[in-house]
């Protein structure tokens, strides 16, 4: 069913008002009687679409201040979908990995090549499988956990 501007607002504001799909149905029956009532389905995705103006700067504030929180344990009053389609499409701002990198020094080149060129003359066809790589989490004696699954939101990498 398609909805005209005009339904489809009335549609948003009977649903903040009453939180329930009965109430928007009713509304929706008395002011647009020659119309087939929308479904509780149309309802839902008439409204998820919507993004409250008034946190889009609550989430982004929340997100200067802390560039690590998560749509979960923001302790805003958004929920998880409207948090994540606020950053992404209201402030164009992004999910980044921090990846830590050793600097590399001087004599490291001629270890890496030497490994390198041992690693091509290995034989054994199954060697390559054998070898474990992982990505796992790394938890340290001094306390220092790894950011395995930090993301930091920035809208620029």
């Amino acid at each position: 069913m398609q909805l005209t501007k005009e339904q489809r607002t009335l549609i948003v504001e009977k649903y903040f008002q009453a939180k329930r799909f009965q109430q928007v149905i009713q509304s929706f029956q008395e002011h647009f009687p020659e119309r087939q009532s929308p479904t509780k389905m149309t309802i839902w995705r008439t409204n998820g679409k919507m993004t409250n103006e008034e946190n889009v700067p609550i989430v982004q504030g929340a997100l200067t201040e802390n560039p690590q929180i998560s749509a979960r344990k923001s302790g805003l009053d958004v929920t998880k979908s409207s948090f994540n389609r606020i950053i992404i499409l209201d402030l164009k701002w992004h999910p980044y990995k921090m990846h830590v990198r050793n600097k590399l020094l001087d004599n490291d080149l001629p270890r890496r090549l030497n490994f390198a060129q041992w690693f091509l003359l290995q034989r054994n066809v199954r060697f390559v499988d054998d070898i474990v790589v992982g990505d796992e989490a790394t938890f340290h004696l001094n306390g220092k956990v790894n950011n395995h699954n930090v993301r930091t939101y920035a809208p620029k990498n």
